[in-house]
């Protein structure tokens, strides 16, 4: 079963992570022939204080 983790910083709405979902799961069918029914993709939306580049960090 496939597993996609997609990380950010900041916030998606409802919709534009819906059309993520259906991009990633159509992509993992058409390449590599897995069904939408059994890909799992989770969103991990941070802050950017949570994450850095170096010594810097994003928030």
């Amino acid at each position: 079963m496939p597993y996609i983790n997609v990380r950010l910083i900041g916030k998606l709405s409802r919709e534009q992570k819906q059309k993520i979902a259906s991009e990633f799961s159509e992509t993992m069918l058409k390449v590599a022939n897995k069904p939408k029914e059994v890909t799992q993709i989770v969103f991990d939306e941070l802050e950017g204080q949570n994450w850095a580049v170096g010594d810097k960090l994003y928030g």
